[in-house]
């Protein structure tokens, strides 16, 4: 009774292995060409959290005194990655990384007037070169600039200002609670 009882697990725990090899196969077999030809290249599939990318990226976050901010919620259907434009400089301030389906606050935006680049997509790869990250969407990737400009009061002004930002992208289509233009990736990618 104990070696049948012994051969059962055995079995069990050799199904499960196959099973496993069988998922990481199939999930290798869904890369699409232009990510297997990235990775030769030297890009790695990477999941950031959510919140302020790192200073690798080659944006210092810059933050304010006051406790201005963008709550940007993303629905289901892909993550968002959001620069934060500064309209006097077109110098980017905060570079965020919105995964799917998560809200994000972003605090302490300095006082001044900024528009948004947006990039959708999934499965988000990283570039390391001598100077800086880059990162990018490389399946269903998009790219789109808001239309409208965020104003977080004149300097020195003791206003709190937030904005709500909501994203969802449903079948393809991106539904919005603020106005947005299409732009291409090298205009998204150049800080």
């Amino acid at each position: 009774m104990k070696k049948i009882f012994i051969l059962l697990i055995g079995l069990t725990c050799l199904s499960a292995c196959y099973n496993n090899q069988k998922q990481s196969v199939s999930n290798k077999q869904s890369e699409t060409s232009s990510q297997k030809q990235l990775e030769e290249e030297g890009w790695q599939l990477d999941t950031p959290n959510g919140g302020d990318l790192s200073k690798e990226y080659g944006v210092t976050p810059i933050k304010g005194l006051q406790d201005n901010y963008f709550d940007i919620t993303v629905g289901k259907g892909c993550s968002v990655a959001i620069k934060i434009m500064d309209t006097a400089t077109n110098r980017c301030i905060r570079y965020v990384y919105v995964p799917e389906g998560q809200t994000v606050t972003i605090n302490e935006i300095p006082q001044g007037i900024y528009y948004l680049k947006l990039a959708y997509g999934s499965d988000w790869m990283t570039y390391k070169t001598d100077s800086v990250t880059i990162g990018k969407f490389t399946r269903n990737a998009f790219y789109e600039r808001s239309v409208n400009a965020y104003n977080f009061g004149r300097k020195n002004s003791m206003d709190f200002v937030n904005f709500n930002l909501r994203i969802n992208v449903v079948q393809g289509n991106v539904e919005n609670n603020f106005e947005t233009q299409p732009i291409k990736e090298q205009e998204f990618l150049m800080n």
